[in-house]
């Protein structure tokens, strides 16, 4: 315990769990000036003043206030100048007999990032698993506020921050979906919301992490789904959006108009992007903490001259060392890794603590051709529509319209693929009975055939046939109506600019034909050709996340 940090505890919900984690430490007194739960509303109210709410981030906000004021106000004299203060504080809404509320809540700290320094505060929103018991469930939030204490007290950089927070708890137990850093410890120019998005959904902190423009700092930040989402009408389109073409705004659009129509004006549209990275979560046995460590510690040996950074032939040798992989194996995965040529890697790109890494620098990249849009962006590692659908529903009751189609799409191999669906033991009806469980249906739009034609969906074939007709008579999956798509894209003269997708961008850079530039914006092909996307593609490898991991499971555990 550090002598230097002195504050308060105030926790409502789930226990007093952060609290007690260190006072049962030792030498506590060093550490805890107070420890207090006024779980009573009146005795709350008294404490901090009025709420229409209690489980809400103004509370938290009065909490951290009030608790960081009185200790500053009453022992600063005491504990002088030296001393860093700290106030923690928790509103939650744990497991409770006889109800089936959401378990969630708000997890915040107020502190001073170093001696003398004004004051900082982080605040988290959390989802506790709902199958878990109320002690179960206090004993993670223990684990996590601590976490947060000492990632604040210690790590100054968000993205190790929030990498870290979930240290020590189970896969799955607890989500950590939006964050919000303010004060001197996080100085605009280190926080970047899109990026600690993906780092979180990444790290397994959180399913998805949903990020809105906010008009007044023309940047996205994080929003709270349970009120950004909450009984909202949606339509959202799912894509790795790699990269953006014109066919993707008109998709989202032209849908959004059809379910305007169906529903009235009455009840507003919300678009949303959902920017699929199920393909950058890190598999489960490369988010442990004690695995990182050791990687960091062989990697920290590795690093001969003490520059932070690996030689790509350092690199090479620690990968035969790990004995998965020839030298030929090893040489291959290299190159493949080196994409800019560089020559070398720093250890913290190999870590995924850095914002320089090529994963980081593409997901950047994708994020940058969906920013002139607006729309809400919903950074997901949801793997499925259903997964997708279900995470919704927590959140809103009313229509959601999932959309896919355009170009040449088929809906036989994207939709109806059944090899998607083999790690549910009910395949595709039960990923189906998932997806429509609730008030979801697919909004399909038309395919535009290479000579412009605007042509009905391809029908499905094979045993899925009948499926496929039944979902289309109960509603379930609607055809677009030409009514409501541009007018352009019904003018054969007009319309070649929505007959790619993504995959014909790619396929193209790949044969070397520079015509793929007419099926993105102007600001997309620019972003393509600033990078290393269009020499990356054209080699054929677009699969970098994939790369990084297996060379990461190739390493030794530690340095031989």
């Amino acid at each position: 315990l550090d002598p230097t940090i002195y504050g308060s505890f105030a926790e409502i919900g789930a226990g007093q769990e952060v609290s007690r984690t260190f006072l049962t430490a030792g030498a506590a007194a060093g550490t805890v000036a107070r420890s207090l739960s006024a779980y009573d509303m009146q005795l709350s109210d008294v404490t901090y003043g009025k709420a229409k709410r209690y489980v809400t981030e103004e509370r938290l906000t009065q909490m951290l206030e009030t608790e960081y004021d009185t200790v500053e106000q009453s022992i600063r004299e005491t504990k002088g100048p030296d001393t860093r203060f700290f106030a923690f504080a928790t509103t939650l809404a744990a497991k409770a007999f006889m109800s089936n509320r959401e378990c969630e809540g708000w997890v915040g700290l107020t502190y001073q990032h170093e001696a003398g320094a004004p004051r900082s505060t982080v605040k988290l929103h959390v989802r506790m698993d709902p199958n878990y018991s109320a002690q179960k469930q206090g004993e993670e939030i223990g684990v996590l506020g601590t976490n947060l204490i000492y990632l604040c007290n210690f790590k100054a950089d968000p993205v190790v921050m929030v990498s870290f927070l979930l240290d020590g708890i189970q896969d799955g137990g607890l989500e950590v979906d939006y964050v919000d850093l303010q004060g001197p410890a996080f100085p605009d120019a280190i926080v970047d919301y899109r990026l600690l998005a993906m780092k979180m959904v990444q790290f397994r902190v959180a399913q998805s992490v949903l990020l809105c423009y906010d008009e007044s700092s023309g940047w996205y930040k994080h929003a709270v789904p349970n009120t950004a989402l909450y009984k909202k009408t949606i339509a959202m389109q799912r894509s790795r959006f790699r990269p953006v073409t014109y066919t993707h705004r008109e998709v989202l659009d032209a849908a959004a108009k059809q379910l305007q129509s169906e529903l009235g004006d009455a009840k507003p549209i919300e678009k949303i992007l959902d920017f699929q990275i199920d393909d950058i979560v890190r598999p489960t046995r490369l988010v442990g903490t004690g695995g990182r460590l050791s990687r960091a510690r062989m990697l920290a040996t590795a690093d001969q001259d003490g520059d932070g950074s690996l030689t790509m032939e350092e690199l090479k040798a620690l990968l035969i060392a790990g004995g998965r992989l020839s030298e030929e194996e090893a040489s291959q995965l290299v190159e493949e890794f080196d994409v800019d040529k560089a020559g070398s890697v720093s250890i913290d790109v190999l870590l995924g603590l850095s914002g320089a890494s090529p994963v980081v620098t593409e997901f950047l990249d994708r994020f940058r051709m969906l920013e002139s849009l607006k729309y809400p962006v919903l950074v997901s590692g949801a793997g499925s529509d259903c997964e997708l659908a279900s995470y919704m529903a927590r959140y809103t009751k009313e229509p959601i319209a999932l959309v896919v189609g355009g170009g040449n799409y088929s809906i036989g191999r994207g939709l109806f693929n059944s090899n998607s669906y083999k790690e549910y033991h009910g395949g595709m009806m039960e990923a189906f009975g998932r997806l429509f469980a609730g008030n979801v249906r697919i909004f399909q739009y038309p395919n535009i055939e290479p000579d412009g034609t605007v042509a009905a969906a391809a029908s499905i074939e094979g045993s899925a046939t009948h499926l496929h007709s039944y979902l289309m008579e109960e509603g379930k999956i609607l055809a677009i109506d030409t009514q409501h798509m541009n007018p352009a894209t019904q003018d054969k003269e007009a319309n070649e600019i929505y007959r790619g997708q993504s995959e014909d961008v790619v396929n193209l850079m790949r044969d070397g034909d520079s015509s793929w530039e007419k099926y993105v914006p102007e600001e997309v092909a620019a972003i393509i050709k600033r990078r290393t996307w269009l020499s990356r593609y054209t080699k054929g490898e677009s699969n970098l996340p994939g790369v990084v991991y297996k060379l990461l499971e190739s390493l030794p555990m530690e340095a031989k």
